[in-house]
C-alpha cells in the first residue's frame, strides 16, 4: 500500500504566500494552492475554512516571525547594552532589516496588507481578535526604547520608534526586494546612521 502523503499547514501557507506575492491577493484561491502543492482540496479546507482565513493566517504568521526577529535581537542585547539606547534601537532595526532580506516574501506580504484590510474579510471571531492584538507582544519593547531615547512613552515617541524599527528597515530594502534582488551592502550600512538621525529628534519629541 502506498503511504499517504501528508502536508503541513506551513507548507500550505508557503504555497499561498507564493501565489499572493507573485500574482496578488485576487489570485489566491484554494484551487491555486492545490495546484502549487498537490494538497487535496479537502485537506486544505480541513485546516483553513476559507480563502479569507488562509490569507489572514498567512499574514499573521509573517507578522509574528518579524516580531520574533526583533524581540530575539533585543533579548540578546542584555541590560548593559541599554546604556546606549540608540545602539539598542540600531541592533533591533538591523535584525528586522535582515529578516526582510532573508524572508523576502514575508516582508512583501506584510507591506501589502494592514490588519484593518484583513479585518474587512469574513473571519472567525478569534482570528479577528488575533489581528487586533497582533502588536501586543512588541509594545513593551517599543515603550522601553521610547522611554530610553525620549524620556517617556507616548503616542509621539512610540510613532518615532515604530519608524526606526519598522518603516526604515523595510524601506531600505523594499525596492530591491520587490524586484527579486538582494539590496546592496551599502543599504544595510546606512541603516544604523539613519536610525540614529531619527532618534536625534529626541528634543522635539518631548512634550
Amino acid at each position: 500500500m502506498i503511504p499517504r502523503q501528508t502536508f503541513s499547514s506551513d507548507a500550505i501557507l508557503d504555497a499561498a504566500r507564493d501565489v499572493v506575492v507573485r500574482d496578488g491577493a485576487r489570485a489566491l484561491t484554494i484551487d491555486a494552492v492545490t495546484r502549487a502543492t498537490a494538497v487535496p482540496v479537502g485537506s486544505i479546507y480541513h485546516r483553513f475554512r476559507s480563502v479569507d482565513e488562509l490569507l489572514a493566517r498567512l499574514w499573521l504568521r509573517a507578522a509574528r516571525r518579524s516580531q520574533d526577529a526583533g524581540l530575539d535581537a533585543a533579548a540578546a542585547l542584555g541590560d548593559r547594552a541599554w546604556d546606549d539606547p540608540g545602539e539598542a534601537a540600531v541592533s533591533v532595526a538591523l535584525a528586522l532589516y535582515d529578516f526582510c532580506v532573508r524572508e523576502r516574501s514575508d516582508a512583501i506580504l506584510l507591506a501589502s496588507f494592514r490588519p484593518a484590510d484583513l479585518l474587512r474579510l469574513q473571519l472567525p471571531a478569534e482570528l479577528a481578535t488575533d489581528l487586533t492584538t497582533i502588536n501586543e507582544p512588541i509594545k513593551p519593547l517599543i515603550d522601553r526604547i521610547a522611554r530610553a531615547c525620549f524620556g517617556r512613552a507616548n503616542a509621539r515617541t512610540r510613532d518615532l520608534v515604530h519608524l526606526v524599527l519598522a518603516d526604515l528597515p523595510y524601506g531600505f530594502g523594499r525596492r530591491h526586494l520587490e524586484a527579486g534582488l538582494t539590496p546592496p551592502p551599502s543599504h544595510r550600512a546606512a541603516l544604523g546612521p539613519a536610525v540614529r538621525a531619527v532618534l536625534s529628534s529626541a528634543g522635539s519629541a518631548r512634550d
